[in-house]
């Protein structure tokens, strides 16, 4: 039985992939609403494919971390990401961390179809359209923010400041001194052209948008 863990705060996801899975005879679709859940769930019983969504209410990148401390005892299992994140700075911390392939909540069913089978089957799967968005990410109009200059912490901080997080709570949460986050405040407000704090905050929120 091929054995799929959706781990996603919206049930009606789940009953989603049922259809996308309807055509495999064989199949048990497992919901978990959080990724500490998934972990649980995944030691009782290992999935052949986990579709892992990005966001868990405030917690902006807590799909992208649980990819990565999965990866740190399972290199084995496809990760698909379903999200509906359209930034390609997000896209490729996905893959970064382990992600097998990445699908929009809003493509075509055949797409995710598509997705799923791909993935499913050992191979890697990205829509031609963030292909290519993900291939110029490097490439910054002059004068305009350069979001592809974004380390990994940065995006991390990023997603805390999106959440209205002060630095000194930032600090406590990363595990970081208050001078490395009010560095890495300084840098982003740089790279992403934020006139003031209160500006960055906007950009922040922007940036997790989904778009």
């Amino acid at each position: 039985m091929t054995r799929i863990i959706v781990v996603d705060d919206h049930p009606v996801v789940a009953e989603g992939w049922s259809r996308v899975t309807r055509h495999l005879s064989d199949c048990e679709i497992v919901y978990t609403a959080t990724p500490l859940r998934a972990f649980q769930v995944s030691r009782e019983k290992p999935p052949d494919l986990l579709v892992v969504d990005l966001s868990f209410g405030d917690e902006r990148l807590a799909g992208i971390k649980y990819i990565s401390r999965l990866r740190l005892h399972d290199r084995r299992v496809p990760v698909l990401v379903f999200s509906m994140h359209r930034s390609a700075v997000l896209v490729r911390e996905a893959f970064r961390a382990g992600a097998n392939g990445f699908v929009n909540k809003d493509a075509s069913p055949e797409d995710i179809s598509t997705a799923f089978t791909t993935v499913l089957a050992g191979g890697r799967y990205l829509a031609p359209d963030m292909a290519t968005r993900l291939a110029f990410l490097d490439l910054s109009t002059p004068g305009e923010p350069a979001p592809a200059a974004l380390t990994a912490r940065e995006v991390e901080v990023l997603s805390l400041i999106a959440t209205g997080k002060s630095y000194r709570e930032i600090a406590q949460i990363s595990c970081v001194s208050y001078k490395t986050v009010l560095n890495i405040g300084h840098a982003l407000r740089t790279k992403l052209s934020a006139n003031s704090l209160p500006d960055l905050v906007v950009k922040a929120v922007e940036f997790f948008e989904p778009r």
